[in-house]
């Protein structure tokens, strides 16, 4: 399914200009440098299979970028099919597609399809995979990809903690709450949790987080309800989007509220600008189009899982014109510190995943 890089790039609020000249550079440097990653390599095509829907204006849109860019770059063909909602459907199609035999790599993410994922990649071992958002360890054909929810998440209950109580946001107010809306009650979004209270902790221990989940990933009236009553019982005036697709409707209740939110996983500032005050960034268009470039070169690491954090660049926050029009100067100094320091190894953000510091 042939989606325009530009048409997702203005829904989620990226620069179109910025993003095209950089991937003009970068095609100009893979061409002309004898030492190009993979020279004569992948020449076959680049499958997506998408479990849910694109247009979530987070994960799956991101990941789908990351392909596009290295297509462009690299120039082989790609195909995306989104398996839809129904997860019952997903694996005999994954399947379908996987015996076509059409695809030389095929790239597939989130926890959510792991199980049926890792059956089918014993199923086809000559088959090579790309997988991104969970582990997946032990199968030679398949290169997995994590990205450190917790240290990203962290970034976010620290913000949020400075937002609830920041005089010069109109739209706050002073009560120590915040809010979290996550997607699955399961271990991936717990770590989300996790995280979010780690950062606000840092800041201040008296601040309190108020947690709902919506079940899935997709159920936009409920995340909008979830927030609804976070925003108007619990006293929350800022709530984080841990919830995907579904969290679109969280973030439209966040405006009509006049209140704040942070989205998740892609830049999604522009889609309320002034109330989605941040966003952060599960970078996945940067890690797809780096394990494809790896993979070009002979150098990815097929068998094993790589962790990719705040100083791997994996995960970060969203900088762009709406976060410097509308965040205040102190939170915007002290979150560069916070990143600098998480990096540096000076805060160490705990994984609920690992039970252990990350």
């Amino acid at each position: 399914m042939a989606l325009a890089v530009l048409a997702l790039c203005a829904t989620v609020g990226c620069s179109g200009a910025n993003d095209a000249q950089g991937i003009t550079e970068e095609k100009k440097a893979a061409n002309a440098s004898p030492d190009a990653p993979g020279t004569g390599r992948l020449t076959g095509k680049v499958l997506h299979f998408v479990n849910g829907n694109l247009g979530d204006k987070g994960f799956y849109d991101s990941a789908e970028r990351g392909l596009r860019k290295a297509s462009y770059v690299y120039g082989f063909k790609t195909e995306t099919v989104e398996g839809g909602t129904d997860p019952d459907a997903w694996e005999p199609r994954l399947a379908e597609l996987i015996a076509s035999n059409a695809y030389e790599v095929i790239v597939v993410g989130t926890s959510t399809i792991r199980d049926v994922f890792e059956k089918l990649a014993l199923q086809y071992p000559k088959q090579q995979f790309v997988f991104y958002d969970d582990k997946i360890e032990g199968l030679p054909n398949v290169y997995a990809m994590v990205y450190s929810q917790s240290e990203g998440s962290f970034l976010a209950g620290a913000f949020a903690a400075m937002a609830t109580t920041d005089e010069s946001l109109k739209n706050a107010n002073p009560e120590k709450a915040i809010g979290f809306i996550g997607g699955i009650d399961a271990a991936i979004i717990h770590d989300f949790q996790s995280g979010y209270e780690q950062g606000a902790a840092y800041i201040d221990p008296q601040v309190r987080v108020v947690s709902a989940y919506v079940g899935d990933f997709t159920n936009q009236a409920k995340a909008e309800a979830l927030a609804r009553e976070q925003y108007e019982s619990g006293k929350v005036d800022i709530i984080y989007n841990a919830a995907g697709g579904a969290g679109l409707g969280m973030l439209k209740e966040g405006d009509e509220q006049r209140r704040y939110s942070i989205g998740v996983d892609s830049n999604q500032n522009g889609y309320y600008p002034g109330s989605v005050l941040a966003s952060i960034l599960k970078n996945v268009d940067e890690s797809v189009f780096r394990a494809l470039s790896e993979y070009r070169g002979g150098r990815l690491p097929f068998g094993k899982t790589e962790e990719l954090g705040v100083r791997e660049g994996g995960v970060g926050i969203a900088r762009d014109e709406l976060y410097e029009k509308h965040v205040p100067e102190a939170i915007k100094a002290k979150m560069k510190e916070i990143e600098a320091k998480i990096a540096s190894g000076e805060i160490r953000v705990r994984s609920s995943l690992k039970n252990e510091a990350t």
